[in-house]
């Protein structure tokens, strides 16, 4: 299994806490925001609305039944001319406030030209209130007629703001309406986008549990295997002088090990012959995993610039590559295509006497193998076969030369007896040191 890339779980819950403390302050300012709306649009309903009409009603009061209607029922009935003088000023004096408060107001252009309407026969109606004159029945009966004009304009206006009022209101209720669909779509969006961020962080926790389990695993079995390699690196050793092909059962045995129990798909021993390298020893599926590759290649050669084992020898550090089949350097013109089933590739060089005379090569079926720790402990098994190498090669050495003193001395004891005195033999069966019979 390869490793997990991308953030760390650690970094994943962060972002997934940022994100919900900016989805609870996102729900926070759009409550806010309801809020503020609902009481401006209240607000607005209030000053531009309810407000105008309670101002024309009190017009409306003023030029009713109870007060100028009466008054001028009063005045029809009994002419009185400073009564009449009093009343209509108190009437002009309380419309004209009334009015100007509600000229204030915010209006629309419907509202204007209502206004415009009625302005004319407010002005009348103030100036004929205004005459000087005793009340005739004439003026009365105009100032009646008046009076009503003024007061149907009036239920038109106040009509009017109430028709914008239940508009408004109407239009509140789709602006409150839209706004909590937004706040609902929102806690969804916010409940949806946790829960897959949730999933994303489970996953990535459980991949990093299953990468580490699996980890511990290789580093178990790849320390299994270095605990082989040297206690079959001591069985060699001691075989050295009885068996003639030590070192090459050592080679296949180590590549039998890295197979068996250090998790890799194919190893083999690649040794340096001149200019030529020689793959020795192997173990694995080689028709399938190597496919034409050749088990000898000259130094120049295309399947050379694309091997591992040969850029190790050349190199003299172990190569790598962890994603082998997206790597570009792999790719040679006339070397073999890497197969499916090889994910990453690697090559240690091995040693003897401080010389490098081969390398081990290791192919792995998944992608991202070589970690540190995988290449520290194939670091070590490469040392341990180097000095392997060594000791075979100086117990090899070392035999040869014992061979060599011992045959000499054969030689050079016949060569004693053959040109020593016949005084100076000893007798068949006789010490040189024995002493004659008397």
């Amino acid at each position: 299994m390869s490793a997990p890339t991308g953030p760390s779980i650690r970094v994943r819950l962060l972002l997934v806490l940022g994100l919900v403390l900016a989805l609870v302050t996102a729900s926070a300012l759009l409550g806010w925001w309801q809020s503020r709306q609902a009481a401006r649009i209240a607000q607005s309903l209030y000053d531009d609305r309810l407000v105008p009409v309670d101002q024309l009603r009190e017009i409306e009061q003023v030029l009713g039944a109870q007060q100028l209607g009466s008054l001028l029922i009063s005045m029809a009935q009994e002419p009185d001319t400073a009564r009449m003088s009093d009343g209509a000023r108190r009437v002009i004096d309380g419309t004209r406030q009334a009015w100007s408060r509600y000229l204030t107001t915010r209006m629309t252009p419907p509202e204007q030209a209502l206004i415009a309407r009625l302005q004319p026969q407010l002005d009348q109606m103030w100036a004929a209130l205004a005459q000087t004159g005793g009340p005739t029945p004439d003026l009365l009966r105009e100032l009646n007629q008046r009076r009503l004009t003024v007061m149907r304009l009036l239920d038109e206006l106040i009509a009017f703001q109430l028709s914008q009022a239940r508009i408004d209101t109407e239009r509140a209720q789709e602006t409150t309406t839209d706004a909590a669909r937004l706040g609902l779509l929102l806690v969804l969006l916010s409940a949806v986008v946790c829960g897959v961020l949730i999933c994303l962080v489970w996953s990535r926790y459980d991949e990093e549990r299953r990468a580490g389990d699996a980890s511990r695993l290789r580093l178990q079995q790849l320390y299994i295997a270095l605990s082989k390699t040297n206690q079959l690196i001591i069985r060699r050793e001691a075989q050295a002088l009885t068996d003639a092909r030590a070192e090459q059962h050592l080679f296949e045995d180590i590549c039998r090990i890295c197979v068996e129990t250090g998790h890799a798909r194919f190893a083999s021993i690649v040794l340096v012959d001149g200019d030529e390298f020689e793959r020795v020893a192997e173990s694995g599926a080689a028709d399938r995993l190597i496919p034409g590759a050749p088990r000898r290649w000259p130094r120049e050669s295309p399947f050379a610039r694309a091997s591992m084992a040969t850029r190790a020898v050349i190199g003299g550090v172990h190569q790598v590559s962890n994603r082998a089949p997206q790597d570009p350097t792999l790719v040679v013109p006339g070397a073999p295509v890497i197969p499916p089933g090889v994910e990453s590739m690697a090559a240690f060089p091995l040693r003897r006497c401080g010389e490098i005379v081969g390398a081990l090569s290791v192919l792995a079926g998944e992608p991202d193998f070589f970690d540190p720790q995988v290449l520290g402990l194939m670091d070590e098994m490469a040392g341990d076969l180097s000095f392997a190498l060594e000791t075979l090669q100086r117990e090899r050495d070392q035999a040869i030369a014992l061979a060599d003193a011992r045959e000499a001395l054969r030689h050079y004891r016949s060569d004693s007896q053959i040109t020593a005195p016949a005084s100076f033999r000893s007798t068949a069966g006789e010490s040189p040191d024995a002493s004659p019979e008397p």
